[in-house]
């Protein structure tokens, strides 16, 4: 995963940073108390390697107490607004490894368009091109993990489920419980950068004359996700 940091490590906190964990390893509550006190906002390692980079995930509870049945054939993201990822400072954590969740994705590049990331033959297919989501008609609900990438963006925006009834084809607006979705990407140009393994943490900014071997490739970039993680 990684975080993304609204205000910059102080010289103090970055050397601190840096040197931490040199005796038993790095502590990974040292990440996580540094994007507590300087704005973080944590974001998850791509679940697929066409998505335009780290992404936000949400849970999304479908219901219908409708006594006429219905189904969702698509979802959309709606009234998008992007503009540059504000964050200072990146965080990369170096996995240790991962695999697929069942789900949707999307590339807010794209936005009309959502992904599957179920673990079978339609992976990276569009989902609403071979799935459909039942309600109503005494229909149990149905438990979405949706999640959005926006490069080197933040975005908010809102969703737009299509559905279908008897009577024809609708629109439902979906929100989030503060009204709108907000997504944060990476910075292209980072104005500090770490790189937080399980061996140490090393700095990767823009300012190192050498890159470590190690470090990702800046400035960050849609097409170049699979050298970040």
């Amino acid at each position: 995963m990684a975080y993304v940091l609204d205000r910059p490590l102080t010289r103090t906190e970055a050397a601190t940073f840096l040197e931490s964990g040199a005796d038993d390893g790095p502590n990974f509550e040292e990440v996580e108390e540094l994007a507590a006190t300087h704005g973080g906002h944590g974001l998850e390692a791509p679940g697929w390697d066409k998505s335009d980079g780290y992404s936000s995930s949400w849970l999304i509870d479908l219901f219908s107490d409708r006594s006429a049945s219905l189904t969702i054939t698509g979802m959309r993201a709606e009234d998008l607004r992007c503009g540059p990822a504000a964050a200072k400072t990146v965080i990369l954590v170096r996995p240790e490894g991962g695999g697929a969740y069942d789900g949707i994705h999307f590339n807010l590049s794209e936005p009309k368009t959502p992904y599957s990331l179920s673990p079978d033959d339609y992976f990276g297919k569009p989902y609403f091109s071979h799935k459909k989501i039942d309600l109503g008609n005494g229909a149990e609900p149905g438990g979405l993990r949706a999640s959005f990438s926006s490069g080197v963006q933040d975005c908010d925006f809102l969703l737009e489920a299509e559905y279908r009834d008897s009577l024809g084809v609708h629109q439902q607006e979906i929100k989030n419980a503060s009204g709108r979705f907000a997504v944060r990407g990476l910075p292209a140009n980072p104005y500090q950068f770490f790189l937080w393994t399980n061996v140490g943490v090393f700095d990767c900014g823009p300012h190192q004359l050498q890159r470590l071997r190690r470090c990702p490739a800046i400035p960050f970039s849609v097409t170049n996700w699979s050298s970040v993680h």
